[in-house]
């Protein structure tokens, strides 16, 4: 497989490889390329997760309290 990348990212990998963090730059896409697997697979199971999950709709008392988080008076540094 041959792959072209930008310059940018060309200069990265190049670089990641001169400092030592990789062994050639088809060692860094080979990480790169699993992280990316591993990213997909643990989103994938967030949606599955969230998709079994019940959600309960707001209440009045709910929406109060958040009105009164927001109007609640905030030091000089703004918290």
């Amino acid at each position: 497989m041959n792959i072209t990348l930008p310059l940018e990212l060309e200069a990265y990998v190049q670089e990641r490889v001169r400092i030592g963090s990789f062994a050639s730059s088809a060692e860094f896409i080979a990480e790169a390329v699993r992280r990316k697997m591993e990213t997909d697979a643990w989103m994938e199971q967030k949606v599955l997760e969230a998709e079994q999950t019940e959600l309960s709709p707001l209440t009045q008392e709910d929406l109060d309290s958040v009105r009164r988080l927001i109007r609640q008076p905030r030091g000089p540094s703004g918290s």
